[in-house]
């Protein structure tokens, strides 16, 4: 059976994309290695769902515009800087988001969604970030890690969030490349 591979996502909007974008261009300094995030693909991952066969995308759709009936917009606040993993060896390069009591129950409503339609997914804990890079060996983490800890305490830029995501992601040679199966608006 044809799967795709999908998540459901935010918009960061233009002002985070920039803002997160010159950070990587200050972190990039270090000669880490680390695979960055392409901007255009920066996002905030609500719900990851690996392989999504092609019969739940319109169920999904409709659950998906159901579960944010009623949601009010509100503003996302990227800010300050962070890693995943061991402090001395870092996986994931972020920048964290302010803490949204909004953004938590769009979360809820979404995982609500995903079970009303059948749909499988990552059930980690919610951990609202974006990131910017995985480390992918050793070489001068140490810079690395003193250069994020200099924006630690950084805004980042603000974004409304009026919608959410069902995004197709394809992975290439070339990174992840995203199209958009569906828009749910608030």
């Amino acid at each position: 059976m044809e799967t795709i591979r999908a998540f459901i996502a935010v918009d960061v909007g233009a002002e985070i994309r920039a803002a997160l974008d010159a950070l990587q261009r200050k972190l990039k300094k270090t000669h880490a290695n680390v695979r960055w995030v392409k901007p255009r693909n920066m996002h905030l991952t609500l719900a990851f769902l690996g392989h999504l066969a092609p019969e739940k995308i319109e169920p999904l759709g409709r659950a998906l515009d159901g579960a944010l009936r009623g949601q009010a917009p509100f503003e996302l606040v990227a800010a300050g800087t962070g890693t995943f993993g061991k402090p001395s060896h870092p996986r994931v390069v972020l920048a964290g988001i302010h803490e949204c009591p909004a953004l938590l129950q769009l979360q809820t409503g979404v995982l609500a969604a995903l079970r009303d339609a059948g749909v499988d997914y990552d059930d980690k804990p919610f951990s609202p970030h974006l990131t910017l890079g995985r480390v992918k060996g050793p070489e001068h983490t140490e810079s690395l890690l003193q250069k994020v800890g200099n924006f630690k305490d950084c805004e980042l830029g603000r974004t409304p969030v009026d919608a959410v995501e069902l995004i197709q992601s394809l992975l290439t040679p070339h990174g992840a490349e995203y199209a958009v199966l569906h828009r749910a608006e608030m």
